[in-house]
């Protein structure tokens, strides 16, 4: 397993001091507080030693996705915990009934919404339009499930430039014909533009620097 520097660690904990913040400012009380405060050590130790493509280690990806949810698109402290903690069924050897018994039934649901969405992409056999419609059968059980893959999307979107180019086309592909429209039906327009302008700069180079070229002449 690999260890974490000291330089790591002071970049995890600067990331999540950003979501301390936040967290502390949505929170009811302080029990709620202390629950964000669990799933973040929690979700470290889970994903102790782990890094992510880029280098960086991976309980930075949860922060972040955990970051969008409160500071972009406003939920609460269950939100929070579920974002921090998303990706510790699929990715570690917790199961469902652990973060049940941990973090209580509701957030455990949150969770297995997540991990199933997750698991359906995953799937070599699966087509957009079956992942599509997953997602909207989501909707009807707790819409928060599908903002905080759309956090999570986002995030992935914003550090998309450290994944090999078959990871890039798929992730792409996605965004453009199920993330996009989703992010459009709820409201979120502005993490609408910001994924159709990743995925602009990514799938049409040219294209996007005459944009840019021509708002830099207005």
């Amino acid at each position: 397993m690999d260890i974490f520097t000291p330089e790591d660690n002071a970049l995890i904990e600067r990331e999540f001091e950003e979501l301390r913040l936040a967290s502390l400012k949505r929170c009811a009380d302080q029990a709620e507080y202390e629950i964000v405060l669990k799933a973040f050590d929690f979700a470290r130790s889970a994903h102790n030693g782990v890094r992510r493509r880029s280098g960086e280690p991976y309980i930075i990806h949860p922060i972040c996705v955990a970051k969008i949810v409160v500071q972009e698109i406003g939920l609460g402290y269950k939100s929070i915990v579920s974002a921090l903690i998303h990706d510790v069924v699929e990715d570690t050897e917790y199961n469902i009934e652990d973060i049940e018994r941990l973090f209580g039934a509701k957030i455990a649901s949150l969770v297995d919404g997540l991990t199933k969405i997750k698991s359906a992409f995953d799937s070599t056999t699966t087509g957009q339009a079956e992942n599509f419609k997953r997602i909207l059968l989501t909707l009807n059980d707790d819409v928060r499930v599908i903002l905080i893959k759309l956090a999570d999307r986002l995030h992935n979107m914003r550090t998309i430039e450290s994944m090999p180019q078959l990871k890039k086309d798929k992730i792409l592909s996605e965004t453009m014909y199920i993330f996009i429209p989703l992010a459009h039906r709820l409201g979120l327009y502005s993490i609408k533009s910001e994924m159709e302008n990743i995925w602009l700069m990514q799938s049409m180079p040219n294209e996007y620097e005459e944009i840019q070229s021509q708002i830099a002449k207005t």
